[in-house]
């Protein structure tokens, strides 16, 4: 009679079958509905860190120049900006950027580097890159680095005009 007793008293622990398929199908669904969003999150996110890395890479040029008080340049490490850049002071590379990849950069003047002087300034006019995915996808901006005779860059949400 004890071993009766036991039994009884015990409970059932754990999940039915039943449960356990609605939870997983609830799961599914709530999954397939979120991955468009995180897709254009993922993208926005990608091109505002490029587009930091780009401007970081510019201030750096800028303030090399006048730290060392001659021409550092930056420039294209392949064919177009998405193939990377580099800041160079001479024969020495200051900083260099891997490949972007799933994005293009495009500068307005067409440029394959930008050289700054001694006093912070740029030789050239001023440029624009526009930073965006290769594919449009919905959802996604553009994000605009401007770089002025001054040699100042600065970001902005939206393609370059």
């Amino acid at each position: 009679m004890l071993v009766k007793r036991r039994t009884l008293g015990r409970r059932m622990r754990g999940f039915t079958l039943i449960e356990l398929i609605t939870a997983v199908t609830l799961l599914a669904i709530l999954a397939g509905l979120a991955v468009p969003t995180f897709q254009g999150f993922i993208a926005n996110q990608r091109i505002r860190n490029t587009s930091f890395d780009l401007m970081a890479a510019l201030m750096l040029a800028r303030s090399e120049a006048v730290t060392r008080n001659g021409n550092v340049s930056f420039s294209q490490t392949g064919t177009g900006w998405a193939a990377g850049w580099e800041v160079k002071s001479g024969t020495n590379t200051l900083l260099s950027q891997d490949t972007v990849r799933s994005l293009s950069i495009t500068d307005s003047a067409n440029l394959a580097a930008i050289v700054y002087g001694k006093d912070g300034r740029t030789s050239t006019a001023s440029t624009r890159f526009t930073i965006a995915p290769s594919v449009a996808i919905s959802g996604v901006s553009p994000r605009c680095v401007s770089v002025g005779p001054s040699g100042v860059p600065s970001s902005r949400v939206g393609a370059c005009s």
